[in-house]
Parts: C-alpha cells; structure tokens; sequence
C-alpha cells in the first residue's frame, strides 16, 4: 500500500491562525511525502524515514506496540510510537499482520514545507482516523497544514469557537476551511528564499501565547487572506505583502524580516510560517540576483510549487 501527501505552504495568517485568523495556505507541487508500507517477515513493526539526503530515522517496535526495541532518535521514535498505540487501539485489525513502513520526503526535512503534517495526513489516509484527532495527540498546532495535505488544494482555514455541526472539535475549537483559486498571474515574479534558520513551530507557538492579543489586527489579518486571493497585478499583491507583515509584527512585538535584513531590497519580502526561520517569499524579479549575492543557495520560483 502507498499513499501520498503534498507539503505546504502558509501565505497569510502566520500566529494569528492560532486566535482565529483566517489563513491563506497552499499544497506545494513536487514537495510532498510517501508513505509505503509491506508485509515484514520478522515478528515486529520496522519503520524507516527518508529525505534526498537519505535515511535520517529508523526505530522498531516490538510485537503488540508494547514497546521500542531500537530508535535511531528516541523523542522520534517516543512521539510515533505514541501514534502508532493509539491507532492500534482504534483500528486492531491494520496490525494483524507485522509490517515494514518506509515514508520518504520529497524535500529536505529543514525547509519546513510539512514532514510532520504529511506525516499525519498519510497516517489519517491509512487508518480511517481523523487526522485532527492525530494531531491533538502528537505534534498539536492550529491544523491548517493537516487540511492542505489532504485536500490537495489551496484552503482558506480558520479556527472558530463556535461549534459546527459538521466538524469535530480541536483543542476546543472547531477548524473549518475551503478550497479557493490561488494561481496569480504573476507568480513569476514572486520567489521563495531559503534562509538556513529551521524554526521550531512549537516553541514558537508558546512565545506567541505569551502576548495579549488585539482583536482588531486578527480581524485584519482575515481580510488580509481574502485580499491575497483576489490581487490581480504584483502591485497589489505586494501591497498585501507590506500590511500584512506591519500587523504581524505589531501582534508579536518583533520587526519584520525586511526591517531585520533586507532594507535595501526594492520590492516587498515577507515571511512564511514561523518569523525568523524557512523560507520567505520576495517580489520582483531582482529577487534571485540580489539573494545569490547575499549568498542564499535555496531560491524557487513560486509558479514551480503551485499546484
């Protein structure tokens, strides 16, 4: 059995997805993760995960899950032994034969495009269980990446303290989304920056917890993703850009990636996913050689990701 998730991306939203935001998120063409499992001889279950670099966590998991004979990374091997447990109790019968499981990523592990949320998606495909079930018990979050890696397509996602009939809660909240159209004509002209600085998500989730929120700027920050998906010329676009890095920095008390390192960068730059870390996403067409110049080897054109 194989089964295949996309990576993703997160366009607008950044820490104010966690307080209701509405978030603008997209699958990443080319980058996702495969999850291939087989029958394995030995009376145990074998996993081994893969990047292009090669094998980077194997661990193994004796008869009945009851405990992990080898890990080759222990917290790793805590975490999936924890889901695996779970899973076995909801859906027995997926192990009544002892298998050899092998995901392999089509990107490397630091870029952040989802090895977890894939991850989720791909188990979720496989045992029938809600993914955000699976999420609330391992890596937490606002969930918005688990909907882009099983919906395939790009979703405008919020997380509402009302509660809705069709979807189960999360965290105490209920995660709604839809899919939208988001394909810009200029996506040419806009470029995605690896900056070598891998963010931890979840740390960054409990500095952000720390701050009071303003209301107003998460409101903003919703009509914000609405506008992203309607631009149609770069200008506006990167007008889109500049806003929305101004609330976010004023939601989280720290400057801007630009403001930070590129000041003398003509065009808007703005950070996706966790501030600091990732990638980022620059305007205009100088973007690849002003950021070869300042030495960043990762650049992407972001009409090569859009699915």
């Amino acid at each position: 059995m194989t089964y295949y998730a996309p990576g993703k991306l997160m366009i607008s939203g950044e820490y104010a997805v966690l307080e209701g935001a509405k978030t603008l998120a997209i699958p990443t063409k080319h980058y996702g993760q495969y999850l291939n499992i087989c029958n394995n001889t030995k009376p145990q279950y074998h996993w081994r995960s893969y990047d292009p670099s090669g094998l980077w966590f194997e661990a193994v998991f004796s008869n009945g899950l009851d405990e992990i004979i080898s890990s080759s990374n222990a917290s790793q091997a805590k975490l999936l032994h924890t889901l695996l447990q779970y899973i076995h109790q909801q859906k027995p019968d997926l192990f009544a034969t002892h298998w050899l499981v092998e995901t392999q990523l089509q990107f490397p592990r630091a870029w952040g495009f989802g090895s977890s949320s894939s991850l989720i998606a791909l188990l979720a495909k496989w045992s029938g269980i809600s993914p955000f079930t699976l999420l609330e018990k391992s890596f937490g979050g606002s969930g918005y990446d688990v909907a882009v890696a099983m919906e395939n397509k790009p979703v405008i996602y919020q997380l509402s303290g009302l509660k809705h009939p069709d979807k189960q809660a999360y965290n105490g909240k209920y995660p709604t989304w839809e899919t939208t159209n988001f394909s810009p004509d200029f996506a040419e002209e806009l470029y995605l920056i690896y900056l070598n600085k891998k963010q931890n998500s979840r740390s960054e989730i409990k500095k952000f917890r720390q701050n009071i929120i303003d209301e107003n700027i998460i409101d903003e920050i919703s009509q914000l993703t609405e506008n992203f998906t309607q631009t149609t010329d770069l200008k506006q676009f990167e007008i889109c850009m500049y806003e929305h890095e101004k609330l976010v920095s004023q939601l989280i008390g720290r400057p801007s990636i630009k403001e930070q390192m590129f000041k003398d960068y003509p065009h808007a730059i703005k950070s996706l996913g966790a501030w600091g870390g990732d990638f980022i996403l620059a305007a205009g067409t100088e973007a690849p050689e002003y950021f070869k110049a300042k030495s960043y080897e990762t650049i992407l054109n972001f009409k090569d990701i859009l699915i």
